[in-house]
């Protein structure tokens, strides 16, 4: 008799119920994308944040997003076999002892990034997340809820892009501008390719040009028409640029201050686009 295995989705769907989560999405700081950081000059600026750290870890990033969708209290930790790690993340489909040492070496980069930490718990490994700015130097901060606060910025990631497949369809550029996107906050934003532009967004220009044709061409997101923004290096310190939209599952973040504008301007079109961000403030 022929022992079924576990396939991809079955142990993606296994680790999302696990969760328990009360909506089907999960928060991240922003500060995953975007980090302030210390120049050399003693300056905080604004600086590229883990994830440009994990786009040639497409493994390693697919195992954090499961980690953050699945963890939500306590020590915010999880415990399961590397051989379902392996088959959720499309590491190591096969039911062997492969599985322990390719998923193993996923882990330690994102230890070493300061994004996780690993503890023994009897035979398996203890996974437990950190705070998403990761390692500072010598230092990592334990994870705590964000508050939504200014300087905890957060958005949300439906399990839809598990669910309906994103996770398999769209390759990191892809993934990387996604997630950048969601973390603007705003109905219409702009994503700059410029490389100064593309660095504010922890990216460089080539992957955020390739990730915009990329959601473009699956019509995630769609083109908005185009705003004048702030560019000094310009004679008039004026320029225009593209502007975008995401389409749903994914345009259910937006700030307060955005959602008061567009309920003034548009009366009824909060409801309409974003009752999925009702839960904004209380990230699990």
């Amino acid at each position: 008799m022929v022992e079924r295995v576990m396939t991809r989705d079955e142990s993606i769907e296994h680790l999302l119920r696990r969760s328990r989560r009360r909506e089907d999405d999960f928060p991240i700081r922003r500060e995953f994308i975007q980090s302030r950081v210390e120049n050399d000059y003693g300056e905080w600026i604004t600086g590229p944040g883990p994830l440009s750290k994990l786009l040639r870890a497409p493994h390693a990033l697919e195992l954090l997003l499961l980690v953050y969708a699945v963890t939500t209290s306590g020590d915010y930790g999880v415990t399961e076999r590397s051989q379902l790690w392996g088959r959720a993340a499309g590491i190591y489909l096969s039911p062997d002892q492969g599985a322990s040492m390719a998923v193993s070496r996923q882990w330690l980069h994102l230890e070493k990034l300061g994004l996780i930490e690993r503890r023994q718990h009897g035979q398996l490994k203890r996974i437990i997340k950190l705070r998403e700015r990761g390692r500072i130097g010598a230092f990592t901060l334990p994870y705590d809820t964000p508050s939504g606060a200014k300087g905890d910025v957060y958005f949300r990631v439906p399990f839809s892009y598990w669910r309906d497949g994103w996770n398999q369809r769209l390759e990191m550029p892809g993934k990387a501008v996604l997630l950048a996107a969601m973390s603007r906050r705003k109905e219409t934003f702009t994503l700059p390719q410029d490389t100064r532009g593309a660095q504010t967004l922890g990216l460089g220009r080539h992957t955020v040009a390739r990730g915009i044709e990329e959601l473009l061409s699956h019509e995630l997101l769609v083109r908005a028409g185009a705003a004048e923004v702030v560019n000094a290096r310009t004679m008039r310190g004026f320029e225009w640029a593209q502007t975008y939209q995401l389409a749903a599952p994914f345009n259910l973040n937006l700030s307060n201050a955005e959602r008061e504008r567009l309920g003034t301007e548009q009366p009824g079109l909060v409801q309409q686009r974003v009752g999925a961000d009702s839960q904004v403030g209380q990230p699990g």
